[in-house]
């Protein structure tokens, strides 16, 4: 048998799908990437709106307790609507994933000396490493189905 030849399996067909295929399905993984964007794009949204909720004076105490300066509050806060809005909807969103990484960046940079679990005190380096690679996902793949703007796909 060579490598390239498929391997029997025995298991149901439905099972042995789940496990034995090696590629990217190219007609369900546009709506698992669309999933991805929701929940990411769903994410920034509500974390820029938490800033508004607890007020704009908070988020810039955090900023500058972390040695960033509070005059990039409102900013950030723009940035995060903006960008969570456009990756929620598809548009531009491996721009605007790439953009928002930068932020996920700083917050892994901030919370590293709190140490990896996010339920340390102070919330760890744990979630919003998780966060930041699921969005890296985001700029590889691109927007996914029902995308405001899609990236081309090219032909080989």
């Amino acid at each position: 048998m060579s490598i390239d030849q498929p391997r029997e399996n025995h298991a149901p067909a439905g099972f042995a799908a789940l496990f034995n295929n090696p590629v990217t399905d190219p007609v369900h993984s546009q709506y698992g990437i669309f999933l991805l964007r929701v929940a990411v794009g769903t994410d920034w949204i509500v974390h820029a709106l938490l800033k508004t909720y607890r007020g704009m004076h908070t988020h810039e105490a955090l900023l500058a307790k972390n040695g960033i300066t509070p005059l990039l509050a409102w900013p950030t806060f723009s940035l995060e609507l903006i960008g969570g809005c456009a990756i929620l909807l598809g548009w531009y969103t491996r721009q605007w994933s790439a953009i928002l990484l930068v932020f996920l960046a700083v917050v892994v940079w901030v919370k590293w000396p709190v140490g990896w679990l996010y339920s340390n005190a102070g919330g760890g380096w744990e979630y919003p490493l998780f966060w930041l690679v699921a969005q890296s996902a985001l700029v590889l793949a691109g927007s996914g189905a029902f995308a405001l703007r899609s990236t081309p796909t090219h032909s080989k």
